[in-house]
């Protein structure tokens, strides 16, 4: 629902209210990605290792953490493959890099 001034009347971010409340966000609350440096009431953290990180988007986490594919290139969302040699992020691309029997599924018997 728009307010007369054609905000969302119901969004906070936008100065509408929620529950009939005022929501005010307080610059305390406002977070920096470690990413790509957006400044944001919503970011959330991962610990990782031992250290923490700041993030406003999982795509944002996912650029800065995930593994990348030591064939392709590719970040790996998702389980990929480990080897001795690295991590892949499919069957295709361990084959490619040289580790023997890797599949991305088996048949049922």
């Amino acid at each position: 629902m728009h307010s007369p001034d054609g905000r969302f009347a119901s969004c906070p971010r936008a100065g509408g209210t929620r529950n009939g409340m005022a929501a005010a966000i307080s610059p305390s609350t406002m977070k920096t990605c470690d990413c790509c440096g957006n400044t944001y009431d919503k970011c959330f953290e991962i610990t990782m290792g031992g250290k923490s990180f700041t993030f406003d988007s999982f795509e944002c986490a996912i650029h800065k953490l995930a593994p990348v594919c030591g064939h392709c290139g590719c970040r790996i969302v998702g389980h990929g493959i480990e080897s001795d040699d690295g991590m892949f992020c499919c069957a295709y691309c361990a084959r490619s890099s040289g580790v023997d029997g890797a599949v991305d599924n088996v048949e049922a018997a």
